[in-house]
């Protein structure tokens, strides 16, 4: 399988070489001579266009759009007819009759209407995030699924290089090219979601049906947003709802049901609010081969926000609480040994404010607050019972500001760049153990974590400019932690990371994306200082764990044509001091850092527009890692193949998804082999009026048999299961 990524990445790399027309070649940089004008290229909605060549017909006099989709054109006579061309647009044909003191707005249209919003959304949010187009990324929404999934784990699976992870249930986590737990990096709206739980962080307790869309972006962005973006990062928007609308539904596993009001609107001010409320709940199930599954929860969450402008400035509060209660664990020790979560709360409040494009330098500054904790309930049947009160304060600001030169001399234009600095702190991180003996009656309590902090700052600058018919993203970051806990000594940690990035448009819709980054991960605060009593078993922490960092090569190649989107991307990643868990005991782990990893792997997405009614797209993957001595790196997931159907045409839409998954005979630590699968979806909605609809789903269809994740403890997966669900839009 290596050498069959070897060989994608060979063909990735030479194929440019040949295939590049005479005309996309570098051309001369802009003139400097004669009139000049200001411009900007955009797409619908007012989206800014970067890296469009715009060319002074009939000269050889060309430039190319900055980051805020503008350029700035000399040397061109009146009238002036101007040809701006882009893979992601149709090309389009500008007569300039004057020059005016405005800036030329040029609106293009895309050869897909999805076009119009790749490569946009990864930029949002986060006072890090300032990914450029080099990274791969996805943006999924709830209604790309043909399922009705109720975590993000089921939501983001089966995105290019996305696979669930550890055990089963609702605070199942997902890996990222094979890197997984605290490697990979979740936001909410920029808040970083920090954690108590080995496995890593689980943000089960938002609905998904409160999400508006998840950005996944696969590779390092540590120098984009921090510590543990080392796989990469999942950042969930929240929705934002217009007038009132509500949903339910209910799903055969479980006997779940679900219900969620929604309502948004704006005031005399100018200013919005958004608000949305949702419940959850489900019963204990089966597998598909009858095994019972300690599944059931009931959550309750909701999101509000409220945005407004005032002062030349724009504001924004958001506000996403949520309590869970009764929350089993799905692994496979169970009945032997049940694993629930009494209570989990969370409380994520965030300020944002920028500037609106009032200043010279924009620039945006964010602090947030979340507040939370976990119960977690430990029985062995017959043995003992063990309760961990986990509960934890994280808070953190950010400040950053842009900058740009539109225009530039020679191979140089559209100079941008973007400086700040980030800080995430946590206090009160504490884990209360009380062990009950079953037999005799003993009760023995203990504190691992005991008040525990961490301090993490970070100061950040990327530079982005155009050279000839590419443009170029570099960065850099220097982080510094400190953690302690109780009366240990504290640990000290620095890091530097960096990037860069290359995008390249070879002609007839071709574009070719190169990105060299490191990524960082310093250990937590539990795999340092936590012994005790997990889901899992018993955990034995190591306060002398190095931090792990990374080296990561991606070459992709994508494909704009009028019907049809197609991305190939390669990646070779090196990760040093992996930290991996290791059995030092019958159900007794601990953490050690490994010499080195390499995980390599291949990724295909895509899409074909049929007709105006039919889309078939398709998503894949081939994984492979090993550590320093040749064996299997644990996490990484069978490689896997998903095509999809849809189908939408008056009252009626529908949806079929079949996957099929490799089977993994090389288990890493921790792992079991498991064998391949073959899964089914299907949805089909009926419009009763224009705004009401019904949707009827079917999961697993086959009843297959088979394993979410490769983990020693996960258990068989849901059998077959259907949902019926209700969606009512007032407007």
């Amino acid at each position: 399988m290596r050498r069959t990524v070897y060989v994608c990445i060979a063909l990735l790399a030479v194929w440019p070489a040949y295939a590049v027309p005479e005309s996309a070649a570098p051309a001369s940089g802009a003139g400097t001579e004669g009139p000049g004008f200001l411009g900007r290229v955009e797409a619908g909605g007012g989206i800014a266009v970067e890296h469009a060549r715009v060319t002074a017909a009939g000269t050889a006099t060309e430039v190319y759009t900055d980051s805020h989709g503008e350029f700035s054109l000399h040397g061109c006579e009146l009238p002036c007819s101007l040809v701006i061309t882009h893979p992601r647009f149709h090309d389009h044909v500008h007569d300039v009759e004057a020059f005016g003191e405005e800036r030329v707005v040029i609106a293009l249209t895309a050869k897909q209407e999805v076009f119009e919003q790749v490569d946009v959304t990864a930029s949002r949010g986060g006072s890090g995030a300032f990914a450029p187009a080099s990274v791969a990324s996805t943006v999924i929404r709830t209604e790309d699924k043909a399922t009705a999934p109720s975590t993000l784990t089921e939501l983001v699976e089966g995105v290019a290089g996305v696979a669930e992870n550890g055990q089963g249930g609702i605070f199942q986590v997902f890996s990222i090219r094979g890197v997984s737990r605290h490697r990979v990096l979740t936001l909410v709206s920029g808040i970083p979601i920090i954690g108590e739980r080995r496995a890593g962080v689980s943000t089960s307790f938002i609905d998904p049906t409160l999400m508006g869309s998840v950005d996944v972006l696969r590779g390092p962005a540590s120098t984009h947003y921090g510590s543990g973006a080392l796989g990469g990062v999942v950042q969930i928007f929240p929705r934002v709802f217009d007038g009132l609308q509500f949903d339910a539904g209910y799903d055969s596993f479980g006997d779940a049901h679900y219900e969620r009001v929604g309502w948004g609107a704006t005031d005399a001010a100018g200013g919005s609010w958004s608000l949305g409320v949702a419940h959850r709940t489900a019963d204990n199930d089966t597998a598909a081969d009858g095994s019972e599954l300690n599944s059931h929860y009931t959550q309750y969450s909701a999101s509000i926000s409220r945005a407004w402008s005032a002062a030349g400035l724009d504001f924004e509060v958001q506000a996403m609480p949520s309590y869970g209660r009764d929350i089993g664990k799905s692994n496979s020790d169970f009945p032997g040994r049940i694993t629930n979560y009494p209570r989990e709360t969370h409380l994520l409040l965030r300020f944002g404010v920028n500037s609106n494009g009032s200043a010279a330098r924009p620039w945006s500054l964010s602090a947030f607050v979340h507040p939370n904790d976990l119960i977690t309930e430990d029985l062995r049947v017959g043995n003992r019972i063990t309760e961990v009160e986990n509960e934890a304060f994280d808070f953190g600001a950010g400040w950053q500001s842009d900058w740009s030169r539109a225009g530039g001399e020679g191979r140089f234009s559209g100079l941008s760049g973007r400086f700040g600095f980030d800080y995430v702190g946590r206090r009160g991180v504490s884990a209360f153990e009380r062990r009950e003996s079953l037999t005799d009656g003993s009760i023995t309590e203990l504190q691992t974590l005991d008040e525990a902090t961490q301090d993490e700052a970070a100061a950040y600058g990327t530079l982005r400019w155009g050279w000839g018919v590419g443009t170029f993203q570099a960065g850099g970051r220097f982080t510094w932690q400190q953690q302690s806990n109780g009366d240990a000594p504290s640990r000290n940690d620095t890091a530097w990371t960096a990037f860069l990035g290359y995008v390249r448009p070879v002609g007839a819709g071709f574009e070719l994306a190169a990105n060299l980054g490191t990524g960082l991960r310093f250990p937590n605060l539990s795999e340092r200082f936590f012994t005790g009593t997990t889901g899992r078993g018993g955990v034995i922490g190591n306060p002398d764990l190095d931090p792990e960092g990374s080296v990561t090569f991606d070459l992709g190649l994508r494909w704009y044509g009028n019907q049809t989107f197609l991305s190939a991307q390669v990646f070779h990643q090196e990760i040093d001091d992996y930290i991996e868990r290791i059995e030092v005991d019958e159900d007794l782990l601990t953490f050690v850092n490994l010499t080195s990893g390499t995980i390599v792997g291949f990724e295909l997405e895509g899409f074909h527009q049929i007709s105006d009614q039919w889309l078939f797209s398709w998503s894949g993957h081939l994984l492979d890692g090993e550590d320093a001595d040749g064996g299997p790196l644990a996490d990484v997931p069978s490689d896997r193949l998903q095509v999809g159907l849809k189908y939408d045409r008056d009252s009626w839409e529908s949806q079929l998804q079949i996957q099929h998954r490799d089977s993994k005979d090389d288990p890493g630590s921790g792992e079991n082999p498991i064998p391949s699968a073959q899964l089914v979806s299907a949805s089909v909605t009926y419009r009763v009026a224009a705004d009401l609809a019904l949707t009827l789903r079917g999961r697993n269809l086959l009843d297959e048999e088979y394993f979410n994740s490769a983990d020693d403890k996960s258990p068989l997966a849901p059998g077959r299961a259907f949902s019926l669900s209700l969606s009512w839009s007032g407007g």
